[in-house]
């Protein structure tokens, strides 16, 4: 998917970061996750889930791209939450925050209510619902922007992107101009509000993973 091309600009700032958007599960009895929209300071947490990919993950995620730069890394970590939107899943291991997955959708530009979408897995949480429930929540979080369908180029030979495609109800085609490629494509049901009760009961989260200086007043 196309990512956020860097700008000259003032220092960034988050605006309405969309705290309704975390969300938490529980996997076994000791392991916690916890899913909420990326934040500037991930940058280094995403090189380092990048970096723990295997060359052909790595190749499935990014067609071709094996190492990324510090500045398209804080281009994956700056978003502005409308027309690009970042969802991370991250856990803590001996008191380390670790991210384990990476979805995220760029709306596209000619008006046509879309966007294209991407979805990365540590390859050591694969296998275990993590994608798709981020995928999930992003396709939620996609319809109620007002959003009515996702869509997304996948390598033919990765498959179980094309696995998780199937279960999540995309239809996929042969791209017309990539022959290695498989575009996925999925329209979305209406929008749901959160109910209040859920965004009170997640907003004690939103102190602990945002730092004062980086978010402006509403």
């Amino acid at each position: 998917m196309p990512e956020p091309t860097a700008q000259p600009a003032p220092p960034y700032q988050i605006h309405h970061y969309p705290a309704r958007l975390i969300d938490q599960r529980k996997l076994g009895r000791q392991q916690h996750l916890t899913l909420r929209p990326v934040l500037p300071q991930d940058d280094h947490l995403l090189g380092q889930l990048v970096s723990g990919l295997s060359p052909a993950a790595r190749r499935n995620r990014f067609h071709g791209a094996m190492k990324l730069s510090a500045e398209r890394l804080q281009q994956l970590s700056c978003v502005d939450y409308q027309r690009q939107l970042a969802l991370v899943v991250t856990t803590v291991v001996d008191g380390i925050e670790h991210l384990i997955a990476d979805a995220r959708y760029v709306v596209q530009a000619d008006g046509a209510e879309g966007a294209e979408f991407a979805v990365m897995v540590d390859e050591r949480w694969q296998r275990r619902g993590v994608a798709h429930w981020a995928l999930h929540a992003l396709q939620q979080a996609a319809s109620q922007a007002g959003l009515r369908r996702l869509h997304g180029g996948v390598l033919a030979g990765n498959t179980p992107m094309l696995s998780l495609m199937q279960r999540c109800g995309y239809e996929t085609a042969p791209h017309p101009e990539e022959p290695d490629v498989v575009k996925a494509q999925r329209r979305l049901d209406a929008a749901h509000p959160v109910p209040a009760a859920r965004r009170g009961r997640l907003a004690w989260l939103t102190p602990s993973f945002m730092r004062r200086d980086q978010v402006s007043a509403a």
